[in-house]
């Protein structure tokens, strides 16, 4: 049976401006990690994307370690999923702190003249403070804001609460209003960690356990039914990372960039290096492929020599630890 492509999630960039505790690039970068650092080209876009047909798919181009708007190709790829591959949605996260502001003008032209198809998720965390986004100036974010909409753009505000800016959502939320954005509000479970730089007691609603007690359990394989409940295989999600791999989910990148333990490292051994590589394989073949079509699933066995406790972590006990999200 051929998987249904209905969500493909795009890192353009693993650059970024900004500096967030609780990212990844930046972990790595404190520890003096190798990771990737580019960006993918239009002629990547197009050696992928050419043979499909995804008019009834939503992109998304965010990004487990950069921000989409360090691609210099950024507006190419942009008009080439609009409107060479007439794709359903096209939707792009950012922290709004970087391009000058005609860059943003230009944006909000697609935006109206794709009848909103294209829109903007403004990654922002505060009205008075943006604490999380470390580098990430507000009045230039809001300067680049107004002018993305002054020309007709269509935006969500996505705020993730933390403890230091808990006190201003509802200023937040009124902002939005007179800007014209839709607003959203959400938490990171991973901030329930007291070690974290910047924490958030409200993400305990997602789990009453912390970040590191189920990372303990999932790693030393501490439960008995994982109980996954997969967004790939759910909503039919896929993942590109920068460095040319397609995941089922952008935590399973994560997880590859990450290093933490060799789980990923034996996948590798176990199936190839080549499994997944967009440089090697067409996106039909590796979704066609055996781990996808049916050792993933059968993974989530945590006796299964190909386990990932990655999948347990994130998506385990019923999806209970997926990320609350409210749009207004």
């Amino acid at each position: 049976m051929q998987f249904d492509i209905n969500i493909i999630e795009i890192e353009l960039s693993s650059l970024c401006n900004a500096k967030c505790s609780g990212c990844m690039r930046t972990i790595l970068d404190n520890r003096g990690k190798y990771y990737y650092k580019g960006n993918l080209l239009l002629d990547d876009i197009i050696d992928w994307f050419e043979p499909l047909d995804i008019s009834n798919t939503k992109i998304k181009m965010c990004g487990v370690l950069g921000d989409p708007m360090i691609n210099p190709e950024l507006y190419e790829i942009i008009f080439y999923f609009l409107y060479e591959k007439n794709v359903r949605d096209l939707e792009m996260s950012t922290n709004g702190g970087t391009r000058p502001a005609q860059f943003w003008k230009d944006l909000g032209v697609l935006s109206k003249q794709s009848n909103k198809r294209f829109y903007i998720h403004w990654a922002v965390d505060g009205v008075t403070r943006n604490d999380y986004r470390e580098n990430v100036i507000l009045d230039r974010v809001w300067d680049n804001i107004r002018a993305y909409h002054s020309t007709g753009g269509h935006s969500i505000w996505q705020y993730i609460i933390f403890d230091y800016n808990e006190d201003e959502v509802e200023m937040a939320r009124q902002k939005a209003k007179e800007n014209g954005m839709k607003f959203a509000t959400r938490v990171s479970w991973r901030n329930t960690s007291e070690k974290n730089k910047v924490t958030s007691k409200a993400a305990n609603k997602i789990d009453s356990d912390s970040y590191e007690v189920v990372e303990k359990r999932a790693r030393t394989k501490q439960y008995e039914d994982a109980k996954i409940m997969c967004r790939h295989k759910i909503k039919g999600e896929l993942y590109i990372g920068a460095n040319k791999r397609l995941w089922p989910c952008c935590h399973l990148y994560d997880e590859s960039v990450a290093h933490k333990n060799n789980d990923i490292d034996h996948l590798y051994e176990k199936i190839g290096h080549d499994f997944n590589d967009l440089t090697k394989r067409s996106i039909n073949d590796i979704i066609e492929s055996n781990w996808y079509k049916n050792e993933l699933e059968a993974s989530w066995n945590k006796m299964h020599p190909m386990h990932l406790p990655r999948c347990y972590l994130t998506c385990g006990d019923n999806g209970k630890r997926a990320v609350i999200k409210n749009v207004e």
